[in-house]
């Protein structure tokens, strides 16, 4: 068996910050109000919903386990929710509670949904994934000639993450447009001949979202919301702008030391195709429940997904198109995972058990991963 997922989807952006520790050192408690209020006053929320000894033993994981864990989660087992319940705080300073509707910024587990629209396009007869990547750009350099779609999906490319680039933090706080992205790294060698390794690279899934808008001759986050979001009615997710007054919205936070400070700005439209997405943990229980039912894609270009085309030696498991692929303790899983700044996501599958767990966080340096290996042996010791 190859090494557990838990510890490889860390750094699934090059602007998140080393991950220190499971969050809470050094943080005050506080009593909470209700989403949308004033200290004092009360209102309606989506209520959390707890679901049996199970839902109440996921529940008691997380509250003695993380005590100070900031964000929602949800928990599914055949099509039945055990545990849909926020945590903390989605806006500190308020005290504005997280709920199972508070909207995260998911960061790199966009890719998945990136991903999904290059099969939906493929369907349609309007690519192919074995086609060459500059069949679809205006301007392509000559050493991406042989790159194909296939090798963008599964990190092979050999383009170097343009996230991983000197300034391109600092360059993040503006806006950028999608040719600017691109031309941020298209003079940069190549780590690799196209296809001789993996390396996880964002700049690929830029690439991608390129494709998506050429093909379908329209926006990625259009093509996004009017494809894979509204037939679903997912519309608590969608393509994130700082302009936009978005309710529900969670403020994105670090721990320094001890210290709990607010998250450096990002603009999103930097992460773009590779990670601009935001969404609740509801939400993501929707789409991916309409992937593996089959209602986004067919059999076939499901299968292409979610089958282990390269082995990332990075994270210790397999990759597909845009999910990991590994053995957990004997069960078979689907999942990605994500960070910037502020915050911290992770969504992972178990098709034989059609079990189910959704971790957002708007604290950067919560282990999300570690959170969930706990849910998960949870789950199946309570099987």
């Amino acid at each position: 068996m190859r090494p557990s997922l838990r510890r490889t989807v860390l750094l699934l952006a090059g602007w998140i910050l080393p991950l220190l520790v499971a969050c809470g050192q050094g943080v005050p408690e506080r009593t909470p109000t209700t989403a949308g209020t004033k200290p004092g006053k009360t209102a309606t929320a989506p209520s959390a919903q707890v679901t049996g000894p199970l839902g109440a033993a996921l529940d008691q994981f997380i509250t003695r386990n993380y005590p100070l864990f900031s964000g929602s989660v949800l928990v599914a087992r055949q099509g039945e929710l055990l545990l849909s319940k926020g945590y903390k705080y989605a806006d500190w300073e308020l005290e504005v509670e997280n709920t199972p509707a508070t909207k995260f910024r998911i960061a790199s587990l966009t890719k998945p949904f990136t991903a999904t629209a290059i099969m939906i396009l493929q369907e349609r007869g309007l690519l192919a994934i074995g086609d060459r990547v500059c069949r679809y750009l205006s301007s392509c350099p000559a050493s991406w000639q042989a790159i194909t779609i296939h090798q963008l999906l599964t990190h092979t490319s050999g383009i170097p993450d343009y996230t991983s680039l000197p300034g391109a933090f600092e360059e993040a706080v503006a806006p950028h447009s999608v040719s600017e992205l691109i031309e941020s790294f298209q003079d940069e060698p190549l780590e690799f001949e196209p296809g001789a390794s993996f390396l996880y690279s964002n700049s690929g899934y830029v690439l991608l979202g390129a494709v998506i808008e050429a093909v379908s001759r329209s926006g990625f986050d259009e093509f996004v919301t009017n494809n894979l979001l509204l037939p679903f009615g997912l519309e608590d997710t969608g393509y994130d702008r700082a302009s936009v007054v978005l309710k529900g919205r969670a403020s994105g936070y670090n721990i320094v030391g001890n210290a709990f400070v607010n998250a450096p700005y990002l603009d999103m439209s930097n992460a773009y195709a590779a990670g601009g997405l935001y969404s609740t943990v509801e939400d993501l229980y929707r789409w991916e429940q309409a992937l593996v039912e089959g209602q986004l894609l067919s059999p076939e270009s499901l299968d292409l997904m979610f089958t282990p085309h390269v082995y990332a030696e990075a994270f210790g498991t397999d990759y597909g198109y845009g999910w990991l692929i590994d053995i957990k303790d004997g069960h078979r899983m689907v999942g990605h995972g994500g960070g910037l700044p502020g915050f911290h996501s992770y969504l992972e599958y178990f098709p034989e058990e059609q079990v189910s767990i959704i971790v957002l966080s708007n604290i950067e340096t919560t282990d999300v991963n570690a959170l969930a290996s706990g849910l998960e042996s949870t789950v199946f010791a309570g099987r």
